[in-house]
């Protein structure tokens, strides 16, 4: 076999390997654009996000790429009801089928916002804090531009787990995700109105959604003319 047969045949070899390679490849990670997610054998899959920051505005090559990962909380979880969780037997089974089947879909698809959301919302029902901020947790890791997950956990610590500097975190975390909702505003001046009776901040937070052009309705700026 002359040298130019040789050339061409380990060039086909190497397109060939280069295909199952990208194929098999294909199959772990999927085709997301929203994020990447691997499993291996023995661990718990991690979701894998690549964050985009830019450290001098207009300049490209400055650039930084930051990998985030986030273990996905356990499907598996105990369906537990806490204490005082009152609600007929009928219900009970209903949420606790409704928790099996939603989480079977995300064994399946980890990317769906959605029923991360719900499985969060089922879990504080039952009583599972934690199992609920969990779930919401992962769901701000997916989409980190939807403040529903971050209101959730901010409403869930602050009138339920009395934590406030967590929920107050959760409501700087809403409005940074959705600069430009009007909700996001009228839930964290809520807070600081109701929970911490800081009507300063709760003008200030209704003010700034005003500015933001968060306010197309005049909702938020009858709110403040009435605090």
């Amino acid at each position: 076999m002359n040298l130019s047969k040789i050339k061409t045949t380990l060039s086909l070899l190497l397109f060939v390997a280069t295909v199952v390679a990208g194929y098999l490849v294909w199959q772990d990670f999927g085709s997301s654009d929203e994020g990447k997610t691997a499993k291996n054998m023995d661990e718990t899959p991690i979701v894998i996000r690549d964050e985009v920051g830019i450290e001098a505005e207009g300049d490209v090559s400055g650039m930084v790429v930051e990998k985030i990962e986030l273990k996905i909380p356990d499907l598996d979880r105990t369906i537990k009801f806490g204490v005082g969780i009152n609600m007929s037997e009928k219900i009970r089974q209903e949420i606790v089928f409704s928790i099996q089947k939603i989480s079977s879909e995300l064994k399946g698809n980890y990317d769906d916002l959605t029923n991360w959301l719900q499985l969060g919302i089922l879990r504080k029902q039952i009583g599972d804090y934690e199992g609920a901020l969990e779930a919401w947790n992962f769901a701000g890791v997916l989409r980190p531009n939807v403040s529903t997950s971050f209101l959730n956990s901010a409403d869930l610590y602050a009138y339920y787990l009395k934590d406030r500097k967590s929920a107050e975190k959760g409501f700087m975390d809403a409005i940074k995700a959705e600069p430009a909702n009007g909700f996001v505003y009228f839930q964290t001046a809520g807070f600081y109105r109701d929970i911490l009776k800081d009507t300063a901040k709760a003008k200030e937070v209704l003010r700034q959604g005003i500015s933001a052009g968060a306010d197309p309705t005049g909702d938020l700026k009858s709110i403040l003319e009435s605090l």
